[in-house]
């Protein structure tokens, strides 16, 4: 772990640019994008984070909604000509979930009330060179009294796990049964996870390898032990790791406030979780390991506290912005990212609404923490932003994206900058952790009531090349699908 004053130096270098960027992006194509929010979609957190889906560097699909109950996923070239446009059928209440690319073809998943007591998942397979529909089909059905059905799917899109919970009266998880699913939506095979050994399990998540193991993460024990258990498809013996993560320290008691996962494609599978203190909620720590199953053992990153000089950093931070903080909160996990060289990559984000019936939503700092290969800390810092939607766009345009090219991480926002109401790049060191001064591409985003900048069509083909849909200065009155060169 570096020491304080190291920390604060590398703080710092985020939030004073050395000297004002020159713009990074030209636009190289644009057309405009019509679009219609939807209104099943929870605005806090947004299921469809990706609605556009690189095929290449040349070609690409996205997810679009175009009227009240009209989806359609449209095929581009990078002169953003239209190759063809593919109907996904809604019926009654009826909402897009999952938008996943599956080797050959482009798969829409949907979540349906049927009116009669039952949800329902329905899978529609269509054909990326063509844009038929190869498929569509009921992948399963539940109880609408159940909580909300979900999907999983492996990385490469060749293994798919449609699932519903089944809780007792305290709405804790009891089991969870699923039918798995090949890429051409082929059942393998129905999963039915027994979890009654265990107790007080709020919350779980689901990861599956493109082998068909599946790995579910579990936060039992009123939230302070991780549980996590591998189930093969060819249905070998269940095999179990788990850590106490919360619990008695220093006369506190802990319990675990937010986790998130990330399998690799060689079946090792990090997580990472907040742990707060429980009279007083204050943050804790970060604890990050590694599951290796075949050995059956854990890797554990040292435990990364929380403590005061972390927040008086912070704040000296955010003072030249008159944004000083009493305390953590309102900080989860929002991604973990692996570079090619083995280094993971902890992002957690401040976002919060700010209360009452049209309260703005904002999105903050970004708490970065990166390990080698190992799990030693090589370095952490926080990125300060400052971003602010109205309630009805939630996190839709602000919070981030990120890419990793190569051994640098870049982080894409809308914000007001120097000035600019543009879209920023910060290019970040994943070795170091030094960070380059916020650049604006340079589109210029109009400043409007109408939806500014959709966060999730954006998507990088390449290292340099972006898509985006946003409404910009020139262009104000129309939403525009743009391609974007970085220079």
């Amino acid at each position: 772990m570096i020491k304080q004053f190291a920390l604060l130096l590398l703080l710092l270098c985020f939030f004073y640019p050395a000297s004002p960027a020159l713009a990074q992006a030209k636009i190289k194509a644009s057309t405009p994008f019509a679009y219609t929010l939807d209104a099943t979609e929870d605005v806090y957190n947004e299921q469809i984070t990706n609605k556009t889906l690189a095929l290449n560097a040349n070609e690409f699909v996205v997810l679009h909604k175009q009227g009240i109950s009209e989806y359609t996923v449209e095929k581009y070239s990078t002169n953003l000509k239209k190759a063809w446009s593919a109907a996904v059928p809604i019926a009654g209440v009826e909402s897009v979930i999952a938008f996943l690319k599956t080797g050959d073809a482009a798969l829409v998943i949907t979540h349906r009330d049927n009116g009669q007591g039952s949800q329902q998942l329905h899978g529609h397979l269509i054909n990326l060179a063509t844009g038929a529909t190869e498929k569509s089909l009921m992948l399963l059905e539940a109880p609408m009294s159940f909580r909300k059905a979900n999907i999983t799917a492996s990385e490469d899109g060749a293994r798919l796990l449609a699932y519903q919970y089944q809780t007792d009266p305290n709405q804790q998880i009891t089991n969870i049964k699923g039918k798995l699913y090949d890429s051409k939506l082929t059942q393998l095979k129905d999963t039915d996870y027994n979890l009654n050994d265990l107790t007080t399990i709020f919350s779980a998540d689901i990861q599956i390898s493109s082998n068909g193991d599946q790995y579910v993460s579990l936060i039992s024990d009123n939230m302070q032990r991780l549980t996590v258990r591998r189930y093969t498809l060819a249905g070998a013996e269940v095999k179990s790791l788990s850590v106490l993560a919360g619990g008695a320290e220093g006369g506190n008691k802990l319990y675990i406030l937010d986790g998130k996962y990330k399998l690799l494609p060689n079946g090792k599978l990090f997580g990472t979780v907040l742990t707060a203190d429980e009279k007083t909620a204050v943050y804790h720590s970060l604890r990050t390991l590694k599951f290796d199953f075949e050995a059956e053992d854990m890797l554990f990153a040292e435990e990364f506290k929380f403590t005061p000089a972390y927040l008086e950093n912070m704040n000296n931070m955010g003072r030249a912005r008159g944004v000083v903080a009493e305390r953590l909160e309102d900080i989860y996990i929002s991604e973990l990212l692996l570079t090619a060289d083995n280094r993971l990559v902890v992002i957690a984000e401040k976002k919060f609404a700010a209360g009452g019936e049209n309260a703005p939503y904002f999105g903050l700092e970004l708490h970065l923490f990166c390990y080698n290969d190992v799990l030693n800390l090589s370095w952490n810092s926080v990125v300060m932003k400052q971003q602010e939607a109205p309630a009805t766009q939630g996190f839709s345009g602000i919070s981030y994206r990120a890419h990793l090219a190569g051994n640098m991480l870049q982080l894409l926002t809308l914000e007001q900058l120097n000035g600019k109401h543009d879209l920023f790049m910060r290019s970040i060191s994943t070795v170091t952790g030094s960070a380059k001064a916020p650049v604006a591409l340079g589109i210029a985003v109009a400043k409007s009531a109408d939806i500014p900048y959709i966060k999730s069509f954006t998507s990088w083909l390449a290292d340099k090349e972006i898509v985006a849909v946003a409404r910009t200065a020139k262009a104000p009155k129309s939403l525009q699908l743009l391609r974007l060169s970085l220079k």
